[in-house]
C-alpha cells in the first residue's frame, strides 16, 4: 500500500538535493513547497490530498530538476537524455508502488 511515508523516504536523496521543494506537514496534511527566488519566500506548490498525488508532483519536480541539471540555455534534451529521466521517474514510481 503506498503512505505518505513511503513516498518520502523514497524521495529523501532527491529532496536533500533539490533546494528549491520541499514537502512538509501542516495541519491540513503534506503540501509540497516550492521556493520562490524573485521573493524570497516559499509557497505551497501543492497541497497534497493522497499519497498517490504527493508521488505525481515529486516525479513532476524531479524531471524538472534532472533537466535543469542537464541542459542549460543554449541546448535542449536529447532523445537519450529524455528516456533517461523517464526512466528514472518510472524506477521512482516502481519503487513506491513496490513493484
Amino acid at each position: 500500500m503506498l503512505t505518505f511515508e513511503k513516498v518520502l523516504a523514497i524521495f529523501d536523496d532527491y529532496l536533500q538535493q533539490d533546494p528549491l521543494y520541499e514537502v512538509v506537514f501542516t495541519k491540513h496534511g503534506y503540501a509540497l513547497m516550492a521556493w520562490e527566488p524573485v521573493r524570497s519566500t516559499w509557497y505551497s506548490a501543492e497541497h497534497m490530498a493522497t499519497p498517490e498525488v504527493l508521488l505525481d508532483s515529486l516525479l513532476d519536480a524531479y524531471a524538472s530538476f534532472m533537466e535543469d541539471q542537464i541542459t542549460d540555455n543554449e541546448r535542449d534534451l536529447t532523445k537519450q537524455e529524455t528516456a533517461e529521466i523517464k526512466r528514472q521517474c518510472d524506477l521512482f514510481r516502481a519503487k513506491c508502488m513496490g513493484k
